[in-house]
């Protein structure tokens, strides 16, 4: 096992390093960053859900006070497809002028039909949301397993039901955007961005301007949130570029609330038609889903496809799925932790419920019976790989979830619950990848004055990245984080790969490791020459050397440091290339399966309480117990779970963006009434981290918001006894429920 098998500060909980600096304001985000002359920008963007732009007329703009410049981001004769597709950018002395030069646009647009329900363009013959002769309807998908006509023949028990989840916005707490500021002579770009991917924010403004690598820098030092919405410049960053450009003066531009609602990113819908059978003892025999969503005017898949019934496909011998993809006049799709899984999950998990609420079977009881066999083929080619034993861990994460919410005495049937005020308990599993890659370079330096410094390129999204790399740099030197400083954030550093999904963790801390390792074996070297004696006499310890060759003399680090002879010492590392995987078994052995790895499980239960007179959901506890291969620091890891259940919680019960048909926009482009719930609206959280060091470090940023809308519907539905079809679960869908059950 090449990590230390004696883990001193690995896997323990340690606070993050950044947490003051958060707390006190002194964190500098992309959206603080204010420069010397700068400029405020702003873009005018369509009003309509769908026209052509019959003329744009910036004279008047050009006259308000303080205008600088513009950029032309469409023309005249170009098609707009969403209300809030960029036009045009303009940058001002301040915002309010700014703003100002937007009003005094003149835009002409010719109207054209649109669809911003997922229904009508299913419906509709007329193309509204593509190049001509493009349908609404497109990517139509298919499978059917064998003999599948005679699947439910016989069957103890079948059901069907409809089951769906709206579009969700991405809403990031700091909006997308940068400043952009160009040196002297033109020629070198630096910009401050909020991204997921700092390298390659800075090569696609290379790209776009024609420059030379390293012409273009990209510094961001903290960000707030991109869930997978933010991997480059954007439009907006491509624009700031060109007015920075234009005026010689920096240009910030950064979305306002409503564009980040509006134009951020949306999480694609789905809605489906489920029919499940199985056999009396609960072992599921046939499932079939005919399913479709809408991506906004993008062609993504709203589901992953392949995957449905999600986790539970491999048990399952009968399969029938077709999905279609309704464009609409509505954003763009972007990844949003764990694109596809959390609709397949409501896809699966829902339907098992009703399933066994007509067999009599205990939900929990029938997952067991149907979880993916253990893959033996892989099982014995990667031992330490998920699909070789899903089968034993998602066992065993069940029965530690059982006891943590005294399953077996707090499930009772589903609606037979007494009072007004009724209690329920779902549960829902879920999977995700998470493996890591290259190319991650990694710098450690020993100063002689006996400080650490690490850099990396790669980026902390507030996932405690900093922290991460500090506790693998002191644990290798013998040191406390607190002692490491770490630069990072940077593209000058060199390449790094961008976070998404859930890849930062497993793919930097292997660079890490070895970095740390290979500046540990240098100074060991350097300072034996310096003692008179071998660098394997020499070991490190907690806060010292320690030399055997003289009665295990111990010299404080600092000491040691101070004794080099040389300023410093460095040491460098990164993932091999992929063609050195590629020929060598060993490394590919310790780099693929040993450092890092692919794949996890989890298993989430939620306790809800549903009054049935007004209707609203109270998600009042939640457990999670969630693998994720060898823990690197706990109560990151933890507080990463517990973050992805409470943006579940907010999936199921809350968010919802919600366009008028009529207009074509979206009617809550706001935090007022694009509802998020606060902190007294979240569960008690209980996590369980089912730590399997032997598996290398796997990522752990999507797989915990996956599985908990999927876990509060079912909880629902055993409080009241009725399904809630299509979430979030709002007030008025609960009490239309009850209302069938009723009659």
């Amino acid at each position: 096992m090449p990590w230390p098998v004696n883990r001193r500060l690995i896997g323990t909980k340690i606070q993050r390093l950044d947490g003051v600096e958060k707390s006190t304001g002194r964190a500098k985000y992309s959206f603080d960053i204010n420069r010397p002359r700068m400029l405020h920008a702003r873009i005018l963007r369509s009003p309509h859900a769908h026209a052509t732009i019959k003329s744009i007329d910036t004279a008047p703009a050009e006259k308000v006070a303080g205008f600088r410049a513009f950029y032309l981001i469409k023309k005249a004769g170009a098609e707009v497809f969403f209300a809030g597709d960029e036009i045009i950018a303009v940058c001002a002395d301040t915002e309010e002028h700014a703003e100002d030069c937007l009003r005094a646009i003149r835009v002409e647009y010719a109207v054209l039909p649109h669809h911003v329900k997922e229904e009508d363009s299913l419906r509709s013959t007329t193309n509204t949301a593509g190049a001509p002769g493009m349908n609404n309807v497109v990517a139509v998908a298919e499978f059917v397993t064998d003999n599948f006509a005679t699947a439910f023949d016989g069957l103890a028990q079948t059901h069907q039901g409809t089951y769906g989840i709206a579009v969700i916005s991405h809403q990031c707490l700091e909006s997308h955007g940068l400043v952009a500021e160009w040196d002297d002579k033109q020629e070198n770009l630096t910009v401050w961005a909020s991204t997921q991917a700092v390298p390659n924010t800075a090569e696609g403004l290379r790209v776009h301007f024609k420059l030379k690598p390293g012409q273009v820098k990209c510094i961001c030092n903290y960000m707030g949130g991109g869930f997978g919405s933010k991997f480059g410049p954007d439009i907006q960053g491509i624009a700031a570029a060109e007015m920075a450009k234009t005026t010689r003066q920096p240009v910030k531009l950064m979305l306002d609330r409503a564009e980040e609602v509006t134009v951020g990113g949306i999480r694609p819908s789905a809605y489906g038609t489920v029919r499940i059978g199985g056999t009396k003892e609960g072992r599921i025999h046939a499932y079939e889903v005919d399913c479709f969503g809408t991506g906004g005017v993008n062609r993504g898949a709203t589901v992953n496809f392949g995957l449905l019934p999600y986790v539970y496909g491999p048990a399952v011998p009968n399969i029938k799925r077709g999905h279609r993809i309704a464009r609409t006049n509505v954003q763009t799709a972007r990844a949003m932790r764990a694109p596809g899984h959390p609709q397949n999950c409501v896809l699966t998990e829902q339907a098992i419920d009703d399933l066994a609420a007509r067999l009599g079977v205990n939900p929990l009881a029938m997952r067991l019976l149907n979880l993916p066999p253990n893959d033996v083929a892989e099982a014995k080619a990667n031992p330490r790989n998920f699909t070789g034993q899903r089968a034993s861990i998602y066992r065993t994460e069940i029965e530690i979830i059982r006891k943590m919410c005294n399953w077996d005495r707090a499930w009772h049937p589903p609606g037979q619950d007494k009072g007004v005020i009724k209690t329920g308990l779902g549960v829902a599993l879920h999977t995700w990848g998470g493996g890591g890659r290259g190319p991650n370079p990694t710098r450690i330096t020993i100063n002689a004055n006996g400080s650490v410094v690490a850099q990396s390129s790669s980026q902390d999204l507030g996932t405690a990245q900093r922290t991460l790399m500090a506790i693998v740099v002191a644990e290798v030197l013998g040191l406390q984080p607190t002692d490491i400083t770490i630069i990072l954030g940077d593209s000058s550093h060199g390449p790094s790969t961008p976070s998404g999904g859930s890849t930062t963790a497993p793919g930097t801390s292997a660079a890490i490791l070895k970095a740390a390792e290979t500046t540990r074996d240098a100074f060991l070297t350097a300072l034996a020459g310096q003692l008179g004696t071998q660098a394997n006499m020499l070991s490190i310890e907690p806060g010292v050397i320690v030399n055997r060759a003289n009665n295990n003399a111990r010299i404080p680090f600092a000491q040691a440091c101070a004794k080099l002879g040389v300023p410093n010492i460095q040491g460098n590392a990164d993932w091999p290339t992929a063609k050195e995987l590629q020929d060598s078994a060993p490394l590919r052995d310790e780099w693929s399966t040993r450092l890092t790895n692919q794949g996890v499980g989890g298993v989430q239960i939620a306790e809800v309480k549903v009054d049935t007179e007004t209707g609203v959901v109270k998600c009042t506890r939640f457990w999670t117990v969630q693998d994720c291969g060898l823990i690197i620091n706990k109560l990151a890891c933890e507080s990463q779970v517990a973050g992805g259940v409470i943006m579940g919680i907010n999936y199921a019960i809350y968010e919802e963006c919600i366009y008028d048909r009529a207009t074509g926009r979206q009617v809550n482009p706001d935090m007022e009434f694009y509802k998020l719930g606060g902190i007294a609206d979240m569960p008690q959280i209980y996590v369980h981290m089912h730590d399997m060091p032997e598996r290398g470090v796997i990522g752990i940023g999507e797989p915990p918001t996956i599985s908990t809308a999927a876990a509060v519907g079912n909880a629902v539905f055993n409080a009241i006894g009725v399904r809630v079809a299509h979430a979030p679960f709002t007030p008025e869908r609960v009490l239309a429920a009850l209302a069938t059950r009723r009659n």
